[in-house]
């Protein structure tokens, strides 16, 4: 029995890790500090919705961690070095409206500044649920 979970595990963790490299980046932008930024389009719960390289190696990872009913959005964000090791990880909530007379509220577009102002971050919410980055370089 143990040899078959153990065999259903790797396959499982197998699918996710291809899954993973096979889904192609909706963008790719080179940031003023020579790291790379990418992202995702359609970036679900517990998806990776972006990445940034450092030239040292390091990297910023930025997940969603969905929401619960009438609740915003949270973006996860792990900082590592070279080694993989996290240097630090925060948490940071989406613009969320506030519902009237019992409502939901919605998520509305937030921005977020990168890169000493050089580099804008927009997550705006897809129409089946999912969420979307895109970076965008300052004008100078």
């Amino acid at each position: 029995m143990k040899t078959v979970f153990a065999f259903m595990a790797l396959v499982i963790a197998t699918m996710s890790v291809t899954w993973a490299a096979d889904t192609p980046a909706s963008q790719t932008i080179h940031l003023t500090n020579g790291a790379v930024a990418t992202s995702f389009d359609h970036c679900g719960d517990m998806d990776q919705c972006a990445n940034v390289t450092y030239p040292d190696g390091g990297q910023l990872s930025i997940y969603s961690e969905g929401a619960a009913l009438c609740q915003p959005y949270f973006l996860h964000f792990v900082l590592s070095d070279p080694s993989g090791k996290t240097k630090y990880e925060f948490s940071r909530a989406l613009n969320h409206t506030i519902g009237a007379y019992g409502s939901c509220g919605h998520t509305v577009s937030t921005e977020m500044v990168m890169d000493r102002g050089f580099v804008h971050m927009l997550v705006t919410e897809n129409p089946d649920g999912t969420l979307n980055l895109s970076f965008s370089v300052a004008k100078t």
